[in-house]
């Protein structure tokens, strides 16, 4: 079964639930803001939600 979440943006939920910000979130997984918030995009766009 296919997930709808790459690993990266599971790794990026996971630490938005944490109530990590989108720089913490950058500095732990060492990529830019940019590509987090690009991540967190994904999520909303794949799991069908606005809440994010």
């Amino acid at each position: 079964m296919k997930s709808l979440l790459t690993i990266r943006e599971r790794e990026v939920f996971e630490l938005l639930v944490q109530d990590k910000t989108t720089r913490e979130i950058a500095e732990i997984l060492y990529i830019s803001e940019k590509t987090v918030r690009n991540h967190i995009s994904n999520v909303r766009w794949s799991l069908g939600c606005d809440v994010l």
